[in-house]
């Protein structure tokens, strides 16, 4: 079963939602009660069934058979003014046909309406203490980014780490090798770049700048017709913009919060996670403990272990410095 969780707590939102549901011919419905819900529908056909729960505080909870389901409906969430007629319309449609600057319950879904091949970006690690900053790119063209969406690329936050292993290997089947790249600060590098950047009176965001354009530059050593790149929007839009080289200054370059919405960054994002934790694993290995994701109390506890074990000079070869966890040991 495949899930995904909204929060739509506009009421015509909420009912444009469910009339796009309806509007899907292919589908048999029925609408049940269900406690704290506004409504439940589910829907049955085209080989599957899929389920919307709203509930009355705000959030819309999706269920389905497939990923391939799933997207019937979250492809509604990011366009909410769509209503497909069939589900075959809605399968071979892209998240890239709706217009820029659509919005769910007040914020912009991100969506970029862009054709033809481009770079999308994204990185991961950036707020975790332990382990590196990995920032990652996938050039992609129409007919690969419906492939992409058919089996089931989405922002890898709403995947587990399992779900990322396992579409890996078919994002590089889609869309070759050569059309991957990545940068991968493990936590020496970074911290000393860090510190060059903060020295010279930068900040992290020139960091995550330098990153996504040097992938950007990457993928486009190898395919130098491409004209577009989308990346998410950490900071200034000049930051990116700055670090392009003469490749990338020739490039139309968009931004957008929850870039993640658009399926080449979406692609990006998986890739970057699946690095990711796939260094934190070598971590864990090379200094023989568990060493855990994020920033919360159990990072916290974890880091104080560490520096029990190996001392404080071994820190800046497992975690990112300039946390304020740092200090709290």
């Amino acid at each position: 079963m495949a899930t995904a969780k909204y929060s739509l707590k506009n009421p015509v939102e909420r009912r444009r939602f469910k009339l796009a549901l309806n509007a899907l011919s292919d589908f048999g419905w029925a609408e049940k009660k269900e406690q704290y819900c506004d409504y439940r529908l589910d829907g049955t056909g085209a080989g599957g069934w899929i389920r919307a729960k709203q509930f009355t505080n705000g959030t819309l909870y999706l269920e389905a058979s497939d990923e391939n389901h799933l997207s019937i409906m979250t492809s509604l969430i990011d366009s909410p003014g769509t209503a497909p007629k069939s589900v075959s319309s809605t399968i071979s449609a892209t998240k890239t046909t709706t217009t820029p600057q659509q919005f769910v319950a007040g914020k912009s879904t991100g969506l970029i309406n862009i054709s033809g091949d481009y770079i999308g970006t994204d990185e991961s690690g950036k707020g975790d203490y332990f382990g590196p900053l990995v920032i990652a790119g996938v050039h992609i063209n129409d007919e690969q980014a419906k492939s992409l969406v058919a089996v089931g690329v989405m922002d890898s936050k709403k995947l587990t780490d399992a779900k990322i292993d396992s579409l890996v290997s078919k994002i590089y089947s889609v869309v070759g090798e050569e059309a991957i790249a990545s940068v991968e600060l493990e936590p020496t590098r970074y911290n000393a770049m860090y510190a060059q950047y903060k020295s010279s009176g930068k900040n992290l965001n020139h960091l995550l700048a330098w990153g996504h354009a040097t992938v950007m530059e990457a993928l486009l050593e190898r395919f130098p017709d491409c004209k577009q790149a989308i990346a998410d929007q950490f900071g200034n839009e000049r930051y990116i913009l700055s670090q392009l080289q003469t490749r990338g200054q020739a490039i139309h370059l968009q931004q957008t919060p929850r870039a993640e919405a658009n399926i080449g960054v979406a692609a990006a994002s998986v890739i970057a996670r699946w690095r990711f934790v796939q260094n934190i694993r070598v971590l864990s290995e090379r200094f023989d403990m568990d060493l855990p994701l994020g920033a919360g109390p159990h990072v916290k506890s974890a880091a104080r272990r560490f520096k029990m074990r190996y001392g404080e000079s071994e820190l800046s070869n497992a975690v990112k410095l300039h946390f304020k966890t740092t200090a709290e040991l």
